[in-house]
């Protein structure tokens, strides 16, 4: 017993107090060769800093396996260097884009940099063995879908060489590309990661201990980096773009592909930085049209609208300030600018975002308690203002303010205030609350007679005003989490630049969980917890009881299994109540090996068919699978299949039945360079696409590709086409190349 009590307060220490100083000597740049070779005499000035602590799955345990980083600087660039021991046979790396999630699944190592030393967010720098990176914004979250903000982009250079006995990574990182406080001495938090696979299980080391009782990842960054004499540059760069398409079509198989007109396009961007703390963006004309097709939704019986993620790196950065519970500002209701820009502040207490735009094609969205409608709209002015200050490392308070002016009249306002207060390492308490003004314009963009509180949906000029209240209380433990999420949405609650579909309700939240961490080779993992959730409408109308059950493990072969429970006691909808609709699902998901790795999701149970003209309780398979093949370092394979029916419980004819197979083809010549080829079949809309790509990326904002879209809509007015009788192409090229003055 004393000996577990020992240890517990050991490592209560490590975990608190443990901080140090690492002071390396200034170099200069030329000395050092980023090569992926650790060369005798290179890193002389270097200190070193080793990755001695396992902390997953084992509990701040010395590390199994030696890992050695190197740390310089001159006076622009950072410099880091690893040397990673292993048996080369073990390593699992490929050659991949800078974008590319699957790099998670390499051997990887991660530098954490807080170069404010508040606990706001970490900036992580990752390159695999074989020198591919990846750059994301840790940010002080709850979940992992919120914690990761992977549109951050840095523009540094790595290389890495496998070698005898592990690997050896080389990094050059522009201080112009990290955002940190004016002055030529520099005191950052950091520290470093390494991941990789044994014996079939997932393997995390770092250069600090982690703390499992305690709910803020990114605050236990805290070694410090201390650099003195650096030099400060602003960026000064002009990003022009070319770009080209030509489209054609035919009515009837046996017509020609009739070509129209090659349209082409010239725009250019303006990126300044003002001083160290603040950047300025400038676009003109743009081209924002998407480099890869969205991987397409099941929306079959959604009565809502479906989101999807951004993918214009304009718009991505530095949006994590930006990035609310209910979707109070997003980005892709900007549509197609004609003109843009963006500021963006940070400051030692403080955090500035400011947006503006032309947008020439504008979404109307407007929610509702079971549906909600979305209109196209014309030319809008949009403007978005987000300030953040910061009360201490712990504690942080902002406001927001979003407008669209329509062409023709009509705007939409949206006000907000936000705070996360972090009241000791278990608990934190955060809210948000938002008002909207809106005038309707005068259009015909939403045709319905619907109306919500006796005001109509189609948009006749009504004036508007709703509210929305989100609050939640978590708590973290090493075993347990648990939080009560409050949300308190209006009925005539909207954001016109946002994604705001649901409204009406006072719904309550209750979730409880148990995890325990293992560290054996079988059973890496086991947990189990509740969720129940409870919705009343505004008018006092009981509409949603829910009580989800839920187990999981982790076991060889990086393997997860989830079984859930999700019970619909109580289901309103449209007035009209259902009862007793329990929903089974499981999910699989696992990497066996470094050419391997699937994912797995079926569900069974009775829903609505929400899409009929009078709903029906029906019964619901759907299912999901996705495959990846490394064929080698250079070649990936990744098919998937969705599938959903709704049966009719009278044995009938189904409400719906279809799938969706994808098949995604890549050679990665290079990190930079690399051919793509995407098709899609789509048996709930009879349709089938082919979108072969060529991509070179160098860094965030230099790209060249050329394209096309080959598409098929088997039946088109009554005319049957075969699978490959495509009756719409489009040809595409663009290129888009950095100049720093």
């Amino acid at each position: 017993m004393k000996n577990h009590l020992f240890l517990f307060f050991l490592s209560c220490f490590l975990t608190v107090f443990s901080q140090e100083k690492f002071t390396p000597k200034k170099t200069d740049s030329s000395t050092i060769t980023i090569d992926g070779t650790l060369s005798d005499g290179e890193w002389d000035n270097a200190v070193l800093v080793p990755l001695d602590i396992e902390f997953n799955p084992a509990n701040n345990q010395p590390s199994r396996k030696e890992t050695i980083a190197y740390i310089t600087y001159s006076d622009q660039y950072l410099f880091i260097g690893v040397y990673a021991k292993d048996d080369p046979k073990n390593i699992r790396a490929s050659i991949r884009p800078r974008d590319d999630f699957n790099i998670w699944n390499d051997d990887v190592i991660l530098l954490r940099l807080d170069p404010y030393n508040d606990s706001r967010n970490n900036l992580g720098l990752a390159s695999n063995a074989l020198g591919s990176q990846f750059d994301v914004r840790q940010i002080n979250a709850l979940t992992d879908e919120a914690r990761y903000d992977s549109s951050f982009n840095v523009n540094f250079e790595t290389k890495a060489t496998i070698v005898e006995d592990g690997y050896q990574i080389e990094m050059k990182i522009p201080f112009s590309e990290i955002p940190f406080p004016n002055g030529t001495d520099q005191i950052w938090n950091f520290n470093l990661y390494r991941r990789y696979v044994e014996n079939g299980n997932e393997i995390e080391i770092s250069s600090q201990p982690r703390d499992r009782n305690n709910s803020c990842v990114v605050c236990q960054t805290t070694d410090k980096l201390i650099l003195k004499g650096i030099k400060i540059d602003k960026r000064k760069e002009i990003l022009p773009y070319v770009s080209s398409n030509v489209q054609a079509q035919r009515a009837l198989p046996s017509e020609r592909l009739d070509y129209g007109k090659i349209k082409g396009g010239v725009g250019v961007g303006l990126n300044l930085d003002l001083n160290k703390n603040t950047s300025l963006e400038v676009t003109l004309n743009p081209d924002f049209s998407q480099v890869e097709a969205d991987v397409t939704q099941i929306d079959v019986n959604s009565s809502f609208s479906l989101q999807y993620p951004e993918r214009r790196p304009f718009f991505n950065r530095g949006t994590d300030l930006v990035n609310f519970t209910d979707g109070a500002f997003y980005s892709r209701s900007i549509v197609d600018p004609s003109i843009a820009s963006k500021l963006l502040s940070q400051g030692k207490k403080s955090r500035l975002f400011l947006l503006n735009a032309i947008d020439e094609s504008s979404p109307y969205l407007v929610g509702g308690e079971d549906r909600s409608y979305l209109g196209q709209g014309e030319r809008s002015v949009v403007n978005v203002l987000r300030y953040q200050y910061l009360l201490s490392p712990t504690s942080r308070f902002g406001g927001v303010m979003t407008n669209r002016f329509y062409d023709g009249g009509g705007y939409g306002h949206l006000f907000g205030a936000d705070g996360l207060f972090l009241l000791n390492k278990n608990w934190r308490l955060s809210f948000e609350l938002f008002k909207n003004i809106n005038e309707e314009p005068v259009q015909d963009w939403i045709q319905t007679d619907k109306k919500i509180q006796g005001q109509t949906i189609a948009l006749d000029g009504d004036k508007i005003d709703g509210d929305a209240l989100y609050i939640q209380l978590y708590r973290k433990t090493e075993y347990w989490q648990s939080y009560f999420f409050y949300r308190n949405i209006s009925p005539q609650y909207r954001a016109d630049v946002g994604f705001a579909v649901k409204n009406n309700r006072r719904w309550g939240t209750l979730y409880h969980e148990y995890l325990n961490i293992l560290n054996k080779p079988a059973l890496q993992s086991f947990g189990f917890g509740t969720k129940i959730d409870m919705v009343y409408t505004f008018e006092d109308l009981y509409k949603n009881f829910s009580v989800d059950l839920f187990a999981s493990i982790k076991t060889i072969g990086q393997t997860e299994i989830k079984y859930t429970l999700d019970y619909d006691r109580v289901k309103t909808f449209l007035n009209v109540r259902y009862n007793h609709l329990p929903t089974h699902q499981i999910n699989i998901n696992g990497a066996p090996s470094e050419s391997f790795n699937f994912g797995f999701n079926y569900s069974s149970g009775k829903d609505l068919s929400v899409n009929e003209e009078i709903p029906e309780v029906g019964l619901i398979r759907s299912s999901f699978i996705t495959l990846s093949f490394q064929v080698n370092d250079n070649f990936n394979i990744n098919p998937s299949l969705r599938y959903s029916k709704l049966e009719r419980l009278n044995g009938g004819t189904d409400y719906f039945n279809g799938s969706i197979a994808r098949l995604n083809l890549r050679y990665q010549f290079s990190s930079a360079f690399n051919l793509r080829i995407i098709t899609e079949k789509n048996s709930f809309t009879n349709q089938f696409y082919v979108q072969p790509l060529i991509q070179w990326n160098p860094n965030p904002s230099t790209i060249f590709y050329f394209g096309g879209n080959q598409n098929t809509i088997e039946d088109l007015e009554d005319i049957q086409f075969q699978l490959f009788q495509f009756n719409r192409t489009q040809l595409f090229m663009k290129f888009q190349y950095l100049i720093g003055l």
